[in-house]
């Protein structure tokens, strides 16, 4: 046993010293004579309040990529290229080393000497020591940033009283607070607010370039005395004289929807002969409108009358666009002929909105192979953007599939044909479907009520069932970063036609034997998705998911109330009575799901991303069993993907030979680590670890130790570890990873982890194939 694990030391102490060997290895080869390759560059701070990841985008000096901060690949595979093929392959994909230059060096100093000096640092000082040894250089910036200076005082100086009274009003929201470090790029973060306050109060010509500060640093050390100062612009026909900010009122809309002819590559409002006035709206068209008029009406938040606002016309473009029916949306304005002495101006409003083609069609066939079992699958999808003229959108999907099996039916081997086949039907309406009015909830884009329904048939060499579905939903999103989503109505009904009587007896999991049994599902469910990714400049992002599902309980109140009959349940996991809908048992059961992600982005070729998630499902009343749809299960492309999906769990349970590997259970915990790096053309790589399990909630679960218990979960996760490679294009991603096994739950305790206690074996890897990231 000694040897075994001494073997694996020096074996895995092999492999990573030879990995060194080959990351060092003659990384000068294409360095000219008499220079020297950027080995490293570091900073040495005195601050923790400067971050060093932004403070080095100011460095001129460029230093060659790397990959998990040692690593450099892309010149690697430069260097590996041949010196007489200047153009060749490897140098197209590789990169060129990057050379040690003094004038970059002292221009990054200078650069990171105005960036501390933006952030409030006036007397930092920035040296550098540079080590020149074998051909390579390594660079510190070292930076002592000393006393920074404080905010001591601000005070305003607004020609316009009526702008003085609007940003008086909103002081409090100032981004310039006393006291704080005085940092350039707040400031001119204020300038933007204030831009944005005067253009949402009908000020539809002002522009930062009025506002502006004046800084102070010599009344007392240390401090800053700001005052900010806002002009008047100046007249056009006297540049001398000075004229007051412009106060914009709607005059009306012209509003332009219609369906590019072919061939025709501009459209102006003249081309249209036929027009519609209404309530200040005017709708230019050419015999038709291709969209109703009441639908258009729901999304524009920009009222004749009223003054202008930016945040309203902002809100009418995403309301628009939400609508999914036009190419672009384009809203312009022209000023009304007034007195450049007059305090109030007059605007109308123009949109241009073409329409989309109205229908379109996809076709997808794909060839499938499931341990040698050979099939084909295919779906045909169909959209009208239109359907009635009111922005309905109305998608059918048929889909079908077979595949050709050889398994065990009666002790006997059999071939099977496994088919399914279905179709999915979902109709999209603009705007709640209830008597409201979208404009008074002033949500971020227009709201869609959806109305989906879908029908599957199944046919297994040991069952055959048919699932049916029917929602009645809303999503909306209250802001750039929240969607939400409520189905109101969410029915599933899962009848069971045919189940091989074997294949139910070899089911040891009661839980997993009562899913293969006819049930109805009734659920509520909303949930909440924060995402931030939307933001460009940001080096980090966060997602986070709730999601909160009750089911049956409106049946079961209904039932109680009414008298129905109950009738008794047979098996020792359900020992309770239970109500029936149209003869079939109906489920009952709360459940919530948390999901939290966080990405870094060291560069444009790196980044790390996380994943948490944590899930349970409470079954009770009715139905004390979670419904096999509704169950957790964890394994796969995008779970722990060491091991194939539904082979782990829950718990330490390690299931039989010839037991249905379809492992479910009422909770789950999971956790996800991914190192992304960027290696050539349009392929990526990766290295992850996943940690996780899923556990039953009762203890009359009689799979063995599958139940969570405090006392024990901890020592019931598997872990698994791997790489990837993904073909990353604009369109799509293709995602192979290799997952490899370090613990499994599965085993005896003090036996989980593998490492230390076997070999390896071929059962320790999994190869997943998906499209996407994982997370």
């Amino acid at each position: 046993m000694l040897y075994r694990i001494k073997y694996r030391f020096f074996s895995i102490l092999f492999v990573v010293s030879a990995f060194f060997l080959l990351a060092g290895c003659n990384m000068t080869r294409y360095v000219p004579d008499g220079k020297y390759l950027v080995n490293d560059i570091d900073y040495k701070v005195d601050n923790r309040q400067i971050n060093k990841e932004e403070l080095s985008t100011y460095v001129r000096q460029d230093e060659n990529l790397k990959i998990l901060g040692f690593f450099k690949f892309h010149l690697w595979l430069y260097n590996l290229s041949r010196k007489d093929k200047p153009n060749g392959w490897l140098k197209e994909i590789g990169e060129p080393p990057a050379v040690y230059d003094e004038l970059l060096v002292n221009k990054s100093i200078s650069q990171i000497q105005q960036y501390l000096y933006n952030k409030g640092y006036y007397q930092a000082q920035v040296t550098n020591r540079v080590d020149l040894k074998s051909k390579k250089a390594n660079i510190v910036f070292s930076v002592e940033t000393g006393r920074p200076y404080l905010i001591q005082n601000i005070t305003y100086r607004i020609k316009d009283e009526r702008i003085n009274d609007l940003v008086t009003a909103h002081r409090s929201e100032s981004l310039i607070k006393e006291g704080d470090i005085f940092d350039v790029e707040i400031v001119d973060q204020e300038r933007s607010r204030i831009s944005r306050l005067l253009n949402n109060q009908g000020f539809y010509k002002f522009m930062n370039d009025y506002v502006h500060f004046k800084v102070d640093t010599l009344i007392s050390p240390f401090t800053v005395t700001i005052e900010m100062i806002i002009d008047n612009p100046r007249s056009l026909s006297d540049p001398e004289k000075e004229v007051l900010h412009k106060q914009f009122f709607i005059k009306d809309y012209a509003i332009n929807v219609f369906t590019p002819p072919k061939g025709i590559s501009s459209i102006n409002f003249q081309d249209f002969t036929d027009t519609l006035h209404l309530v200040g709206y005017n709708y230019l068209f050419n015999k038709r409108i291709p969209l109703k008029v009441k639908t258009i009406s729901k999304t524009i938040d920009l009222e004749p009358g009223n003054l202008y606002s930016k945040h309203r016309e902002e809100r009418t473009q995403n309301n628009l666009y939400s609508l999914r029916q036009f190419k672009f949306v384009n809203i312009q304005y022209s000023e009304e002929p007034s007195s450049e002495d007059s305090l109030t101006g007059w605007l109308k409003g123009r949109i241009f909105l073409p329409m989309q083609v109205k229908q379109n069609y996809s076709f997808e066939i794909e060839g499938t192979n499931t341990a040698s079992n050979l099939g084909i699958a295919g779906n045909l999808n169909y959209q009208h953007r239109n359907l009635f003229r009111g922005g309905e959108i109305f998608d059918i999907t048929l889909k079908g599939a077979t595949e050709r099996q050889v398994t065990m039916v009666d002790d006997q081997l059999s071939e099977f044909d496994m088919n399914e086949y279905g179709t999915t039907v979902k109709l999209s309406i603009p705007g709640f479907w209830l008597p409201v009015n979208e404009k008074k909830f002033k949500l971020y884009s227009m709201p869609f009520t959806s109305f989906s329904a879908s029908y599957n048939f199944q046919e297994r060499p040991k069952f055959t069932r048919t699932i049916l579905n029917a929602t009645l939903g809303y999503q909306w999103r209250s802001s750039a970063l929240y969607s939400h989503s409520f189905n109101l109505i969410d029915l599933n009904s899962v009848y069971i036609y045919r189940i091989n009587q074997q294949f139910l007896d070899d089911i040891k999991s009661l839980y997993i034997k009562s899913s293969y049994t006819d049930h109805i599902i009734s659920a509520t469910s909303y949930s909440l998705v924060y995402n931030n990714q939307i933001s460009k400049k940001r080096p980090d992002y966060e997602y986070f998911k709730m999601n909160i599902e009750v089911a049956g309980n409106l049946l079961w109140a209904l039932s109680s109330l009414t008298g129905q009959k109950k009738y008794a349940v047979v098996d020792s996991v359900n020992s309770s009575s239970y109500y029936t809908l149209f003869g079939t048992r109906f489920a009952q059961y709360v459940k919530g799901d948390f999901e939290y992600r966080y990405g870094y982005r060291f560069d444009k070729y790196n980044l790390i991303a996380t994943r948490a998630f944590l899930g349970v499902a409470l079954p009770y009343g009715n139905f004390n069993v979670t419904p096999f749809e509704k169950s957790y299960y964890t394994g796969g492309a995008n779970g722990i993907r060491a091991w194939p999906v539904r082979t782990i769990g829950p718990g330490s349970y390690r299931y039989g030979v010839i037991e249905d590997q379809n492992q479910t259970g009422d909770i789950k915990l999971e956790a996800n680590v991914e190192y992304r790096f960027k290696l050539f053309w349009v392929f990526e790589g990766a290295l992850f670890v996943d940690a996780g399990n899923i556990w039953a909630i009762s203890g009359k679960d009689n799979r063995e130790d599958a139940v969570f218990k405090f006392d024990r979960f901890y020592d019931e996760f598997a872990i698994g570890t791997g790489l990837g490679l993904r073909l990353v294009t604009n369109y799509f991603i293709v995602r192979t990873d290799l997952g490899l096994k370090l613990r499994d739950p599965a085993q005896d305790t003090g036996n989980r982890w593998i490492p230390g206690n076997r070999s390896f074996e071929k059962s320790d890897l999994n190869l997943n194939i998906a499209i996407g990231y994982p997370f």
